[in-house]
């Protein structure tokens, strides 16, 4: 649940009251009015979808689509937290549910969950039971431990990773190199996957010290033998950049913008060795973004 920053018209239309605008939030969920934009992740150098992060929606009546920095202050309440997560989880489950009935690749979806939800006793096995309500594996969903949570001060976070990963379930770390997401939590946590913050790609390539930066941090994460998601690319430079490493994958808006529908994500394709593949779209029209 990305906090894209947007002003909140929800919020605004009830300042002086917390109580008021968190139980709109609820009432939403309820009402089925939240869903899930998806946007692919590539091999920059063939343009190869290869997996797809989940990005949660708000479909409000009164003011369309909202991204989630339009609520942003709900995140500060755990109880939201809990229920945002737990449907994010299930509609997930369920979309890749029917995409793969439909003869779709199994591609992996990455879910981004605060630390500290991911740490509630049984989180692991109601994961495992919400996949298997779907009848899909645990492996098909990728979890983003978001930054906005110290690791460093959560001791029981490698335990909770390594159940995870038991269950066939991968664990990334989102926004290194950002907020809380630190060098530190590298070291006993035993992450699948590291997202690199697109706030370490904005300079680069035009800038030599940010080349230092980014390559040293690239350099430092293939010796730990993680999977590799650079966030941000938004222009050719850097998609082209980036490319210099094979084994490196990335997501952006030069990319690929988010869309409802797992069927509609740039390149997603089906299994029959016969099907075509659709190329990313690098033109999707305002109206198609999500």
């Amino acid at each position: 649940m990305k906090r894209t920053t947007h002003g909140s018209p929800v919020a605004n239309a009830a300042p002086n009251s917390a109580h008021a605008f968190r139980h709109r939030v609820l009432q939403g969920l309820k009402a089925g009015e939240f869903c899930i934009a998806y946007q692919g992740i590539y091999r920059v150098d063939s343009g190869e979808l290869t997996q797809m992060e989940a990005l949660i929606r708000w479909r409000h009546p009164e003011y369309g689509v909202l991204l989630p920095g339009a609520f942003s202050e709900a995140f500060k309440d755990a109880e939201i937290m809990r229920e945002l997560t737990w449907f994010v989880l299930d509609a997930v489950a369920s979309e890749i549910a029917a995409w793969r009935a439909s003869g779709g690749v199994p591609y992996a979806v990455a879910v981004n969950v605060p630390p500290s939800v991911a740490a509630l006793p049984g989180f692991a096995e109601r994961l495992e039971s919400i996949c298997g309500a779907h009848g899909v594996a645990p492996d098909c969903i990728q979890l983003e431990l978001l930054e906005s949570e110290d690791l460093t001060r959560m001791p029981s976070m490698p335990k909770v990773v390594r159940r995870l990963r038991n269950k066939g379930v991968s664990v990334a770390m989102d926004d290194f190199g950002t907020g809380y997401s630190c060098l530190a939590a590298l070291g006993p946590i035993d992450f699948g996957t590291v997202k690199i913050a697109k706030e370490l790609l904005s300079e680069a390539p035009r800038c030599p010290n940010a080349r230092i930066v980014f390559s040293s941090v690239l350099a430092l994460l293939t010796r730990l033998k993680v999977a590799i998601v650079v966030e941000g690319v938004e222009t050719a430079a850097q998609a082209q950049w980036i490319a210099q490493w094979p084994h490196v994958l990335a997501q952006g808006f030069f990319l690929a913008r988010p869309v409802f529908g797992i069927d509609n994500v740039p390149g997603a394709r089906l299994a029959s060795a016969t099907a075509r593949r659709r190329p990313a779209r690098r033109d999707i029209r305002l109206a198609d973004a999500a």
